[in-house]
């Protein structure tokens, strides 16, 4: 998952190069559900205190996604549709706000943990 903050093209002296380009910020990978409202949780990720970031090619780009800020007891009053991806520090990943998302990630999620589950060593038999 990540937060797309820019979406452009190389200038010329810097060669051919049609495809249209992405500036992203990562977040975290996806961790379990959280047992209250059965979503999963993710975070900005950082390197040296700084966002996680890289430049995609558009094309790569699968689907948009729906982040709740993780709230607490209290809602956080400065918090805007403008600011809040910067100011709150968790979100739940939304995957029921569409039957598409919801497979597409029950799918990822069954092939990370069947590619897991195959890379451990059998036990030898004897």
């Amino acid at each position: 998952v990540a937060q797309i903050r820019a979406i452009f093209t190389l200038p010329r002296q810097f060669g051919q190069y049609p495809r249209p380009l992405a500036y992203a910020e990562w977040f975290t990978p996806l961790t379990g559900l959280d047992r209250v409202i059965g979503m999963h949780q993710i975070s900005r990720s950082t390197r040296h205190h700084r966002y996680n970031a890289a430049i995609v090619h558009v094309d790569e780009i699968v689907r948009p996604c729906h982040l709740i800020p993780k709230m607490g007891h209290e809602c956080d009053h400065s918090w805007t549709s403008d600011n809040v991806y910067e100011l709150a520090n968790t979100f739940f990943f939304n995957d029921f706000i569409d039957i598409d998302l919801f497979l597409l990630t029950f799918f990822l999620q069954n092939r990370a943990i069947s590619s897991t589950v195959s890379k451990k060593p059998s036990a030898e038999l004897r």
